[in-house]
């Protein structure tokens, strides 16, 4: 069986990347029908119970992908002299996001009236991150009518992607024990 070299470790990232932003997707559509369905009774408890959940299945598919891919990396790196590549992980979170900063610019666009009201299609672009959309920008809120700091929230929201993988590559980069650091302080 052949070795496995960084850069195929690499393209294969970058593909599962993709897959996982899909499965998100998905996942974000399926609870957004049960957020539709529980916004009445619930109210605003929706909105935190929802956002949390559907953000954190995403967040969780990064994590699991960079927690593996971390050690791989680091093993080419110390077992066959390959280049080392500490900060890959928040290249994934980079890329991880360009869906999410695509679709907020065309929102940009509508809120200063260049194009029509985009609030709907950037919410369901970004399903995973919907209930919490929805919390500061209803349903039938036109975007030239969204509030400026929701705004800035908006385009905060991505960031957690960017820590999440590069915090979870880097655990297991630098095959970091969190059980023993926790368990065990010094």
């Amino acid at each position: 069986m052949a070795v496995v070299n960084n850069s195929q470790y690499k393209k294969k990232a970058i593909i599962q990347l993709i897959l996982r932003l899909i499965g998100s997707e998905l996942i974000g559509i399926s609870f957004a029908f049960f957020y539709v369905a529980a916004k009445t009774p619930l109210g605003v408890m929706s909105n935190i119970i929802f956002g949390f959940s559907s953000a954190a299945c995403m967040l969780c598919l990064l994590a699991d992908m960079c927690l593996k891919l971390g050690g791989k990396i680091k093993g080419n790196v110390t077992l066959h002299n390959e280049k080392p590549m500490p900060l890959f992980g928040m290249l994934l979170g980079a890329l991880s996001t360009l869906p999410y900063y695509v679709s907020y610019v065309v929102l940009l666009l509508a809120k200063f009236r260049v194009i029509g009201s985009f609030t709907g299609p950037f919410k369901l672009i970004n399903a995973y991150f919907l209930p919490v959309i929805d919390s500061f920008a209803k349903g039938s809120t036109a975007s030239a009518d969204i509030y400026w700091p929701s705004m800035i929230l908006f385009a905060l929201l991505p960031l957690t992607m960017i820590a999440v993988c590069h915090f979870c590559y880097k655990i297991s980069y630098e095959n970091i024990d969190i059980a023993k650091k926790v368990l065990y302080k010094k």
